[in-house]
């Protein structure tokens, strides 16, 4: 084990060793134990994700005709996509 698993209960910290990914215990913040991404999102803004940067959604996400490429991306890679801008 390493120095901060004595931080940790004992039945908590054998929770985040099962080989389940449902379980991640953030070690960032010791001041307050937190069960971080507890279940993968399969719905929603937050389970898309670009797919040339591999960056999740939310803001930005362009979507239509299924391009899924955040904006920013988008913008560097349209004309070689095939795409004009009129105005």
């Amino acid at each position: 084990m390493h120095a901060l698993a004595s931080c940790f209960p004992s039945s908590l910290h054998s929770r985040t060793n099962q080989s389940s990914p449902h379980y991640r215990l953030r070690m960032g913040d010791h001041t307050k134990n937190k069960l971080y991404m507890s279940h993968p999102k399969g719905y929603g803004k937050g389970s898309r994700q670009c797919r040339v940067t591999g960056r999740l959604g939310g803001m930005g996400l362009i979507r239509k005709y299924g391009i899924n490429m955040k904006r920013q991306v988008f913008r560097e890679r349209a004309e070689d996509m095939g795409w004009k801008k009129y105005s």
